[in-house]
């Protein structure tokens, strides 16, 4: 019986007891009304035999034996058995001795869902002041006591208005137990609870159904408190014992988390929260409360906590990654400003202030593809491409980096056609990538297998190493944005943890998938993407060129940026490819330009103090004699176009210069 229930029970206006259906009859619940009755507490009752608590006191009080007769009709039939006036005396619990007692019994059944008796209710009137009178003697005369009843027609009368209000209440309180109790059967079920109920002393439990499930135990198994430590992984135990023994002791809530233990190793985290209930003399009297299973939150938790862990150790090599750039930059400056101006040096310089910078650019490039992809920015620029010509752009695009490292390229790729639906561009970034990633963690003089083939209605590309391999508890992982596998303390392989989850991103966008294997550390891995394949004949190819820098006709240009190096370098590389070019580091002296000066392009930085490069913009559209002129913003923030905007291009720092002079063409 679950703990409000029994506490329904316990609250009921009239004289009851809930007795087991075994031949000893074990009390299991009794109400107030009832303990009042027969001067006991739930400490001498609870738990014990009927009529081992209430023991016969002598022959003349012969209610035992006819109250076994009537327990076991309710048992034989299933129906209630209703009983005549009876003596049954009851132990003096203050004293020796036994108590005179008259009662009028009713014994009902509680069936389960199969018909049979699973409990039996005990409901009693106590009679004893209408038989012995108001100074507590025999108030009958002698003979049977029934004759006298008879007699006494309206004694009797107002006895059955007695019994039949009590019947009333009882209807009543037991509809309403019946409603709660079916109420509280409904939210266990649907919280999926386990129930768990412990007379004192503490040693059989009863647990319900979900409760043996939350444990792997069968059904039909019979609990102990010794069992229930067993079934506790063995590093719980210690605690969940302290507060079983607190709740007890020290009336504290049992609150505690803990594992449950399979007999095959399976593990299940369970919830378990409860009360100790007492009496009024402060005796415990029972162990009640619920379990609830807490494995999925447990792996919430857990995964969040790695989660929290990858992108801590990803903020930890950004910051680590981006230092290494600006040590050769920051010494580049510095020799500038204490060294001659030597040619040579100059040109080394260049060459070391341009590698770096690009290194950065790609580094902020890919956060800025993390950034779009997972706000769902990126758009996709669709033509028919063939993956022939694909394999083949990333494979040269990745050379220089293979042939430092001395790897063996073999291909093996398909005769059928092999056209895919896509952005031609970002489809080479995912294929250079593998391809990038197969180089770095493949050890010198290594070898690299690329394979595209056509598998029914899917494009297979797939990269394979004789590298470093997977951890077999990465391989699922390894796609997830910040995952990588272990890094080396020289950190050659470098890298951010972002390239792969592009890589996902990227083919998913274009409705395709990607899976890695590897047999295991030091036994290589393999990369493989899937892609739809489309059947229509492939759009003609643009004819290939070498970019061109040399403006095909000169511009006049103003660069308009706060920052004066950043205004200085790219008006110093305009100027190299034959425009006329003017900085300028403040916005009003842009809009204070005489008309002879008006350019032919204004390159306007965004974020500058004062006056934003927006508003620039917009008064630059307002002026008459700069209205027609381009107006091209150069922006960090690598905003999409808006709209009503004042821009005619936007370009994202740093400037990609050869795209740049092309746009200026």
């Amino acid at each position: 019986m679950t703990v409000e229930t029994s506490l329904v029970v316990q609250a009921l206006p009239f004289a009851i007891l809930v007795l087991d259906a075994s031949p000893e009859f074990f009390i299991l619940h009794g109400s107030d009304e009832y303990l009042a009755a027969t001067m006991t507490s739930r400490a001498d009752v609870i738990g014990r035999p009927l009529f081992d608590a209430f023991p016969a006191s002598s022959g003349e009080a012969d209610g035992p034996d006819r109250l076994r007769v009537s327990l076991n009709e309710v048992l034989r039939t299933g129906r209630m058995h209703t009983m005549d006036l009876q003596r049954y005396d009851v132990p003096n619990r203050k004293g020796d001795g036994f108590i005179v007692k008259y009662w009028l019994p009713t014994n009902l059944p509680v069936l389960g869902a199969d018909g049979q008796v699973k409990a039996i209710v005990h409901r009693v009137y106590d009679m004893t002041s209408l038989v012995q009178g108001s100074n507590g003697e025999n108030a009958l005369p002698a003979g049977d006591p029934s004759e006298y009843v008879k007699r006494s027609f309206d004694d009797l009368k107002r006895v059955i208005e007695v019994v039949k209000e009590g019947e009333r209440r009882r209807s009543a309180a037991e509809a309403r137990a019946t409603e709660a109790g079916e109420r509280l059967d409904l939210a266990v079920q649907a919280g999926e609870l386990g129930t768990f109920y412990c007379p004192m002393p503490m040693g059989k439990i009863y647990w319900n159904d979900k409760c043996k499930e939350h444990f792997f135990v069968p059904l039909d198994t019979e609990v102990t408190f010794d069992l229930f430590y067993q079934l506790i992984h063995p590093d719980d135990r210690a605690h969940t014992r302290a507060a079983v023994e607190a709740s007890v002791r020290d009336k504290q809530m049992y609150d505690v988390e803990y594992r449950a233990l399979a007999p095959d190793g399976r593990e299940r985290w369970l919830r378990a929260k409860g009360r100790t209930y007492f009496d009024a003399s402060g005796a415990p009297t029972r162990f009640d409360g619920i379990t609830l299973d807490i494995s999925r939150q447990k792996q919430v938790e857990a995964e969040l906590s790695r989660s929290n862990r990858q992108k801590d150790d990803f903020l930890a090599m950004l910051a680590h990654e981006l230092r290494n750039p600006l040590a050769p930059i920051s010494a580049a400056a510095d020799l500038l400003a204490l060294a001659p101006l030597e040619p040579a040096r100059i040109a080394r310089m260049s060459e070391v202030l341009s590698r770096q910078a690009r290194h950065m650019s790609g580094m902020l490039d890919d956060l800025l593809d993390v950034s779009r992809v997972t706000r769902g920015m990126v758009e996709l620029e669709r033509t028919v491409v063939d993956s022939k010509q694909v394999v083949a752009a990333a494979l040269e695009q990745v050379a220089p980096l293979i042939a430092q490292r001395g790897h063996r390229v073999r291909t093996q790729i398909t005769h059928e056609g092999a056209l895919v639906h896509g952005d031609e561009k970002r489809l080479v970034q995912v294929l250079a990538n593998l391809l990038g990633n197969a180089a770095r963690y493949t050890p010198v003089n290594g070898s690299i297998d690329v394979a595209l083939r056509v598998d029914g209605d899917d494009v297979v590309v797939s990269v394979a190493d004789n590298g470093v391999g997977l951890d077999q508890e990465l391989v699922p992982r390894i796609f997830d944005l910040f995952v990588q596998g272990a890094r080396t303390p020289d950190r050659a392989q470098g890298g951010l943890g972002l390239g792969l989850a592009l890589v996902r991103s990227m083919v998913e966008l274009h409705g395709g998938r990607v899976a890695a294997t590897s047999p295991g550390e030091g036994m290589g891995a393999t990369f493989m993407v899937w892609l739809p394949r489309h059947m229509a004949a492939p759009l003609a190819a643009a004819p290939a060129g070498g970019h061109r820098y040399d403006a095909t006709q000169p511009l006049k240009i103003v660069v308009v940026d706060d920052n004066v190096d950043a205004a200085w370098t790219l008006a110093t590389c305009l100027r190299a490819i034959g425009h006329d070019v003017i900085e300028i580091n403040n916005p009003k002296a842009a809009l204070a330009l005489a008309p002879e000066h008006t350019p032919d392009v204004f390159l306007l930085d965004i974020g500058m103090p004062e006056m934003d490069g927006r508003e620039l913009a917009r008064r630059l559209r307002a002026q008459a004699h700069t209205a027609g002129a381009r107006l091209i913003a150069v922006t960090g923030y690598a905003n999409p176009e808006e709209a009503d905007s004042p821009f005619d291009r936007y370009l994202v720092k740093p400037v990609d210069f050869s795209a740049l002079a092309r746009l200026l063409d």
